[in-house]
């Protein structure tokens, strides 16, 4: 084992400053992964919270302890009727969906391509106070807001009984970006059209949007008392969009996010779903030291390394299919060539590579968190 003279907290800290930690701090984004590996369906999980939280807890400490808890449980926590993300459906296990499934969302169109107009005069808050009992069919933003306040308040009762046990959850709040919660309203094909037949309606939109969802975000984190900030990004990526598209819609509410989330003192963590590659250049236009790019097992992480070392932290990039198929051995392997790679100099956060797999070998994320930490790297 390395010589550990950091806190976890610390640890987290100095990679996310670009500097060197006592080791590489690791955590698998875990939530399915920690429902099975206690022997519980996914439907017993989420029925009840108190379960969801013990398997996460029986699960952190079954591997032995880690730098970062994901998630304290199964939900995302928002404030009552004040969405950090498109209000779409989720189907749950043993409810819609059968009892051991994993949950999924029902992406269908939530608003019309002429509500752009009503999104643009009223901003995102107003216009779903209007359009969710609308799209809902007739569910009241009220009744909704009761069940999001009531997680909310076990979310900061969860947070509070990890931090006894010295367990730092990850995120204070989530946030999807602007091309994130557009295209999950729309649907990905009808979005996409949208951005080429009526873009400047799209970008009104958009504009009037984006705020709304920052001080969401920001509200959540008042709550949460956690400071940072996981903002959800898939849609706006190269490998749906060509540069310009991305300069236009994506980038220029991105930076926004920045400047707001920075000015509160607050940790930009950009989950990075789909293949990065062309994007990854115009971090470099971010605040140093600031902000965390966590890869999905897409994008070339070590390529990333080359454009952002130095720059920007790098979370990642274990990939399901290697916990999921591989050996322990191969994982080791892994995990060695990421530390020695892009762990040199500093700034990672060694990770699964987006949620750590339903069907992952125990023994093998074991072994990613124990290299982790028996494992110093050729720097």
């Amino acid at each position: 084992m390395i010589q550990e003279t950091m806190s976890r907290q610390e640890r987290f800290e100095t990679v996310v400053a670009l500097e060197t930690p006592d080791r590489v701090p690791v955590m698998p984004l875990m939530t399915a992964f920690a429902v099975r590996a206690q022997g519980m369906t996914q439907g017993e999980g989420w029925r009840d919270v108190d379960k969801g939280f013990k398997a996460m807890l029986d699960t952190f400490n079954d591997l032995g302890g880690f730098d970062k808890l994901y998630k304290p449980n199964l939900f995302w926590p928002m404030i009552g009727g004040r969405f950090c993300s498109t209000p779409v459906r989720v189907l749950i296990p043993g409810r819609q969906l059968p009892e051991d499934a994993l949950n999924q969302i029902d992406e269908k169109e939530l608003f019309s391509r002429d509500d752009y107009d009503k999104l643009a005069a009223l901003g995102w808050n107003a216009f779903w106070d209007e359009q969710y009992p609308i799209m809902s069919g007739g569910r009241t933003i009220e009744q909704l807001a009761a069940s999001q306040n009531r997680l909310l308040d076990h979310y900061v009762q969860e947070v509070e009984a990890y931090h006894s046990q010295d367990i730092s959850p990850l995120f204070g709040a989530y946030v999807d970006s602007t091309t994130m919660a557009f295209s999950m309203a729309r649907t990905l094909t009808q979005f996409t059209m949208d951005l080429y037949e009526v873009p400047e309606k799209v970008k009104a939109a958009m504009d009037a949007s984006c705020d709304d969802l920052i001080q969401n975000a920001l509200d959540v984190i008042s709550v949460t008392k956690i400071p940072l900030v996981f903002i959800v990004l898939e849609r706006g990526s190269g490998f749906y969009y060509r540069p310009e598209i991305f300069e236009e819609f994506e980038w220029p509410y991105l930076q926004r996010y920045v400047d707001a989330f920075l000015s509160e003192g607050l940790t930009p963590w950009f989950h990075f779903d789909t293949d990065w590659g062309l994007n990854l250049p115009y971090l470099k236009q971010l605040p140093k030291g600031k902000c965390v790019c966590d890869l999905d097992g897409t994008t070339d992480i070590f390529k990333a390394k080359e454009i952002l070392g130095g720059h920007m932290c790098i979370s990642g990039d274990v990939p399901a299919s290697l916990l999921t198929l591989g050996t322990p051995e191969q994982v080791r392997e892994y995990c060695e060539k990421l530390i020695d790679e892009v762990g040199r100099g500093g700034g990672f956060f060694l990770t699964t590579g987006c949620e750590c797999p339903v069907d992952a070998k125990f023994e093998n994320v074991k072994m990613m968190i124990d290299v982790a930490k028996t494992y110093k790297g050729k720097h």
